[in-house]
């Protein structure tokens, strides 16, 4: 194989990497858009997509904050949710920044825990999860970061 056919997979694969990963950050985006501009109908189907988005990388942090439904972070889901089909606009802003310090606090703290998770021993399929629940992450926490 040439060194341009190899560099044209290459491309083509981190294009494919970055688009799927790129989509909860842009589904977040449309959610905190939506939620400030008051449009409820958009904000609920944001959510939904952004929820969607999550469980389809069930190992992610956030997917099992989620699957509990006691933590913090899944009543704070539900009280957007409730707040959206309810139209209450004051309600929705609320929970929005509520689930939005939890992201941020999810995201640190996986960040934390991977630098410290570092003794070489991970197999190659508990790299590739630990690297696309890194990849899913890090395009939600660029968005966060870029909006503190």
């Amino acid at each position: 194989m040439s060194v341009s056919a190899v560099q044209s997979a290459q491309n083509s694969y981190w294009n494919t990497i970055q688009s799927k990963y790129n989509q909860p950050a842009q589904d977040f985006q449309n959610l905190a858009s939506a939620v400030q501009s008051g449009n409820f109908s958009t904000a609920q189907t944001a959510l939904t997509a952004f929820q969607q988005d999550i469980q389809n990388n069930p190992q992610s942090p956030l997917a099992t904050a989620l699957s509990d439904p006691n933590s913090q972070v899944s009543k704070d889901f539900q009280a957007l949710q409730t707040a959206l089909q309810s139209n209450n606009a004051s309600a929705a802003q609320t929970a929005f920044a509520a689930v939005k310090q939890d992201l941020k606090s999810i995201h640190h703290h996986h960040h934390r825990r991977a630098s410290d998770d570092g003794d070489g021993t991970q197999s190659t399929a508990a790299t590739a999860s630990t690297t696309t629940s890194s990849a899913t992450n890090s395009a939600i926490g660029v968005f966060l970061d870029e909006e503190a």
